[in-house]
């Protein structure tokens, strides 16, 4: 996208850029294991898209192992952080500061104390904004492009949506487990029926600004027809939605539904993807 723009793309940076993302994604995981284990502990509904991976509850690591592997981790990405910054321009350095802490702070900030995000009801919004805006400004930013550019704050508009409906759905079934130990997802402040509704809408207005998206901004590219294809996957995940409504007393898994709202995800990454790699 940036390339696109203003004909720069460094392939090194990319990598580089890629790796912090990387490495805080997988810092964010083992944090997560470590302070999720309350729940996950007593979750009967896991699942491979939700309750954890399970390793600490199974014993298969045990907590100073992965509390190891989290300080080792953030070692790491202090480095390339810092390798980063000091590769970076001098103008544009406070910026590549604010956009490595950003992340930092809301990575870590999403399980760990005294933040947890998700215990506060704020978990969903904030993996929403580390999946889309932030991920697509944090690439966009290191291959020269400015912050104040309209293009990836728009392109992650859909994805945005198409993410709220996939990790609000995730919280249906950690429902009694989330709730038992007070952690208040969306699921448990709202109820699984009114969560349940709230994925759905998620998933219509990623469709709309998807479509919208793609007429305003790509309507030249004949690629962007793709983005109809969202059309039918959001007409059947709907449905399936509305069936999970109507089970109000449903505590069980809904692996169908996960498979079908995170590959909906695809549509609002890999499309928009495709035109810019083309372009």
């Amino acid at each position: 996208m940036a390339g696109s723009e203003n004909a720069f793309f460094s392939l090194p940076v990319f990598f580089l850029a890629y790796l912090y993302l990387f490495l805080l994604e997988l810092c964010t995981i083992l944090a997560n294991e470590l302070f999720d284990l309350p729940t996950d502990s007593i979750n009967k509904n896991a699942s491979p898209f939700n309750g954890g991976s399970r390793v600490l509850v199974e014993g298969k690591l045990q907590p100073a192992e992965v509390k190891k592997a989290l300080a080792i981790l953030l070692i790491f990405l202090a480095g390339l952080g810092l390798w980063l910054v000091i590769a970076s321009p001098p103008s544009s350095r406070a910026l590549v500061i604010l956009m490595l802490a950003g992340g930092l702070f809301m990575g870590l900030g999403y399980t760990l104390p005294p933040l947890k995000f998700c215990h506060k009801g704020m978990g969903e919004l904030v993996v929403g904004i580390t999946h889309s805006p932030y991920v697509i400004l944090f690439g966009y930013v290191f291959q020269n492009g400015s912050w104040t550019d309209s293009t990836p704050w728009l392109s992650s508009i859909p994805l945005f949506f198409a993410v709220l409906c996939a990790i609000t759905l995730a919280g249906i079934p950690d429902y009694k487990a989330d709730e038992a130990v007070s952690k208040k997802t969306l699921s448990v402040l709202l109820g699984r029926r009114r969560a349940a509704l709230l994925s759905g809408l998620f998933a219509t207005l990623a469709l709309i600004t998807g479509i919208a998206l793609w007429r305003l901004a790509l309507a030249h590219e004949t690629l962007g027809l793709l983005m109809l294809f969202t059309i039918p996957h959001c007409f059947v995940l709907i449905i399936i939605i509305f069936r999970l409504v109507k089970s109000a007393g449903h505590v069980g898994r809904i692996d169908g539904v996960m498979k079908l709202a995170l590959s909906y995800i695809l549509w609002f990454g890999a499309v928009p993807l495709t035109i810019y790699l083309k372009a």
